[in-house]
């Protein structure tokens, strides 16, 4: 490997910890803002969540993915400009997109993609309509299955190169 691409997995890493403590600052304060809350774990909570909480998931989720689409949006654009300081260099980082752990890193990127749009298609139609509870409870669970099933079959074509 090279130094670039240790430069380049340095800087990814360094996003997905950023990524891993704002999931972490998020998910804790937003049960403590729920009050008593944090009775338990939030990691009992995660599997144990009450119909009200979905919002609550969804609202983490949301900044959650916008947080993690953000900062590979940040490590792109510096992967990007390798071209202009030479063609060979763009290409020694982006042969690193070709390896195992790189094509999950880009379907749990794709996942992130998926489910941060239809949410927010979801909260831009709430906010324009009047759409009770049980209406943005439906909404979520179509968001949420799309996106699982779009990212599956789009999942399957990104990590095909891995089984052939």
């Amino acid at each position: 490997m090279t130094l670039l691409q240790y430069v380049f997995l340095i800087a990814l890493s360094g996003s997905l910890l950023a990524v891993t403590l704002f999931t972490a600052a998020t998910v804790r304060s937003t049960l403590q803002r729920r009050g008593g809350a944090l009775a338990g774990s939030w990691i009992e909570r995660l599997g144990t969540a009450t119909r009200p909480d979905d919002q609550m998931w969804a609202f983490i989720a949301h900044r959650v993915t916008g947080v993690a689409i953000f900062a590979f949006l940040a490590v792109h654009i510096a992967d990007v400009f390798a071209y202009a300081i030479s063609r060979s260099a763009f290409d020694e980082i982006h042969r690193l997109y070709g390896t195992a752990p790189m094509r999950i890193f880009e379907c749990l990127l794709l996942f992130a993609i998926l489910f941060h749009t239809l949410n927010g298609v979801r909260l831009l139609i709430l906010d324009v309509s009047g759409i009770g509870e049980s209406g943005s409870r439906w909404m979520l669970r179509v968001a949420v299955i799309v996106a699982a099933t779009i990212g599956s079959s789009a999942s399957l074509v990104i990590l095909s190169p891995m089984w052939s």
